[in-house]
């Protein structure tokens, strides 16, 4: 598969959508555990935990768009 086709396909897939979704969600959540964590006395690794989470998941919800596509007819 050349890059043009595999760029294409990504595009077709909607995966670059997931990948911006998910970047800003992902901020949001990191943003909110950084602030209300510290807030509430709870341990450091906590927010530590949220961070890791998040980017692990980052792989894996681009993998989930890759193989299943989103349409308004459904899944």
């Amino acid at each position: 598969m050349n890059p043009r086709n595999f760029f294409a396909e990504l595009k077709r897939r909607n995966v670059y959508k997931v990948a911006i979704a998910y970047a800003i969600v992902g901020w949001l959540v990191m943003q909110i555990a950084a602030t209300v964590v510290p807030a509430l006395h709870l341990s450091d690794a906590i927010t530590s935990a949220v961070v890791l989470l998040t980017l692990l998941g980052f792989p894996i919800a681009l993998i989930l768009a890759w193989a299943f596509e989103l349409t308004p007819e459904g899944i």
